[in-house]
């Protein structure tokens, strides 16, 4: 009883000292707080207590709460609040940290979550207390409260948290650090550097130098790990405190810069906590793995085996298992000098649909795609014969119910114990996945993706193929009358939905075998194929009078449209029709010319001949 009475006493008396000290600046001189380092020490004791002794710390870190408060002239309710804040800050940040097991395999990650129950949660859930209960008490502005809480008590439990932790846990100079008299002296001089470079740095008016302080707190990290980042980051604070206490009094030269600017140090300091403790923790986890290393090193030399066996089992199975450990997500295949299966590893039938046994005894050469194999079975023999491993190479591969597979796959040679090649190892990815991405890119790259009809580079390719076969047949444009019009009196939607309306009428009234493309805003193309001239005007004439019929509310739809034959270039080809298009909007537009002078020209209110034009 008498001993926890003293611990009760000793706790109440460091946490009311750590308190008042963060309100001494901040309520004497009416400035924010920088600051709060009493929860890290409360989350401290919290982490290492056994959970019957919350209560008592809670209830001692409430009672020291509200005493640092009124000491400095606080009103009751605001007493109440900032206790009832730090009693949920560290109740929340104590369950979170005993949620999650502590090891020794990744101390990294282990510090990335404890920074984020002590810095995010922990300070939100007691900002969020103190902030309600301030504005449900006295109306005051939530927000700020809510902002300058959670800010000072985020970056003080990021800087204080580790160094109280270790201090309470009794791992200070954990791992021998600082078990040495000349360790102890190299940690105190790089401590009384970074001071001293931090307070001089923080009472620079202008471009203060704070990389300085900084960097010695990485080389100090760098020889003396944990210890020297904890320390080194809450002697940087207690600089920047001092500095900032400094520029709180009234005739102070640096009011106008540090106070002002609380802030961008507490950012500073979180930077400088971001900068140390991580390096400090991989410092750390690559120390004790090399410690593992040689332990099992030393361990597995008191194993008897022969050189001549180790030797043997080495050359036999080097080759394969350090690809099965680079590797383990591809397909692995072994096969003998002549190509037939020895070995499969299992992610073969998750990556190609087949259990490895399927293919033992069997010639690799099986499951490659016949456009393939010959060039499979170049690439196989040539690395056989030369050594060394191929480049990647992308094969076709058939599984064995015939789907069929890309692979992207490298071919090695395996070093056998005598001189003779045993054969080769075959890494294979799976790039069903790129592939398919590959195709929709090259889909995408023809389409238009408004209507879905192909662009125009699609077009001038299949127009091109007519000509160089050639595919005997018409050209047919067709341009939206008056587009622009609707575009400026309906809008840019109505444009949209007018393009795709042709869009789908020109697929449902012209044959099946033709093909449309939209080429550029308001035009289309169609390359009917194998029409005779007068078979491509009936087509026309037929879209051009579907599309002219009253179709309800919205903008009116015409199209002027024009034919020529495909024949000379794909250049004259387009120019003449396209000049009967221009023809068909000169008379009057909703109408078809036909770039022979001798056809006829169609509109669905007459039809005209040369001789009547």
């Amino acid at each position: 009883m008498a001993r926890r009475v003293l611990t009760a006493s000793a706790f109440l008396a460091v946490y009311l000292g750590l308190a008042i000290a963060a309100l001494s600046v901040s309520w004497q001189f009416m400035q924010p707080l920088l600051l709060w380092p009493a929860s890290g020490f409360l989350i401290a004791f919290l982490l290492h207590a056994r959970r019957g002794q919350w209560p008592l710390f809670l209830a001692m870190a409430g009672l020291g709460s509200a005493a640092a408060a009124g000491l400095w002239g606080a009103l009751p309710l605001t007493m109440v609040a900032l206790a009832a804040a730090h009693i949920v800050e560290g109740l929340t940040a104590g369950l979170l940290l005993q949620r999650r097991k502590h090891g020794r395999n990744d101390l990294l990650r282990e510090w990335l979550a404890d920074s984020a129950a002590i810095a995010v949660f922990a300070p939100i859930a007691g900002g969020a207390v103190y902030a309600g209960l301030q504005w449900a008490a006295m109306a005051s502005q939530p927000a700020g409260l809510f902002t300058g809480y959670a800010l000072a008590h985020a970056v003080g439990n990021l800087i204080f948290f580790p160094l109280f932790s270790m201090l309470v846990a009794g791992k200070f100079a954990d791992g021998g650090m600082l078990g040495t008299s000349r360790r102890r002296l190299e940690l105190s001089a790089f401590l009384i550097a970074v001071a001293a470079t931090g307070v001089w740095a923080f009472s620079q008016q202008e471009f203060p130098p704070l990389l300085l302080p900084l960097l010695l707190g990485l080389s100090a990290t760098s020889r003396l790990g944990m210890p020297a980042a904890s320390l080194a980051i809450v002697v940087l604070a207690l600089s920047a405190w001092a500095a900032s206490a400094v520029a709180a009094m009234p005739l102070s030269p640096l009011a106008d810069t540090l106070a002002d600017n609380l802030p961008l140090l507490q950012v500073y300091l979180a930077l400088a906590v971001l900068c140390l403790q991580p390096l400090a923790r991989h410092l750390t986890q690559n120390r004790r793995l090399a410690h593992s290393l040689m332990q099992k090193d030393l361990a597995s030399g008191e194993v008897e085996l022969s050189l001549q066996a180790k030797d043997h089992a080495i050359r036999e199975s080097q080759s394969l298992y350090h690809l099965l450990a680079d590797n383990m997500t591809d397909v692995i295949v072994k096969t003998d000098r002549a190509g037939f299966v020895q070995f499969a590893s299992p992610s073969l039938e998750l990556r190609a649909g087949m259990h490895p046994s399927a293919l033992a005894g069997r010639s690799i050469l099986e499951f490659v795609h016949p456009s393939y194999g010959e060039s499979f079975r170049s690439e196989f023999e040539e690395t056989m014969a030369r050594g060394g491993q191929s480049a990647w190479n992308e094969y076709l591969g058939m599984s064995a119910d015939g789907e069929e597979r890309w692979f992207d796959t490298q071919i090695r040679y395996a070093q056998p114990h005598g001189g003779e090649a045993a054969g080769a190892i075959i890494v294979m990815r799976n790039i069903a996945e790129r592939k398919a991405l590959e195709q929709q890119l090259f889909a995408a790259s023809l389409t238009d993706p408004l209507t879905n009809l192909t662009n125009r580079r699609a077009f001038n390719s299949m127009l091109q193929y007519h000509l160089d076969v050639p595919v005997d047949g018409c050209l047919a444009m067709f341009d939206i009358d008056d587009f622009r019009s609707i575009n400026r009196e309906y809008g840019h939607a109505a444009g949209d939905k007018v393009l795709t309306t042709v869009a789908k009428m020109l697929r449902a009234l012209l044959r099946k075998d033709d093909i449309i493309s939209r080429i550029g805003g308001e035009r289309f193309a169609v390359l009917l194929s194998r029409a005779t001239s007068a078979e491509a005007e009936i087509l026309c004439q037929r879209v051009v009078r579907a599309l002219a019929e009253p179709s309800g509310a919205g903008p009116r739809i015409t199209v002027s449209a024009g034919v020529s034959r495909i024949e000379g270039s794909m250049d004259d080809t387009m120019k003449r029709a396209d000049a009967a298009v221009v023809l068909a909007k000169a008379k009057g537009r909703n109408r078809l010319e036909m770039e022979n002078g001798g056809g006829r020209r169609w509109s669905p209110d007459q039809i005209l001949f040369d001789e009547e034009d």
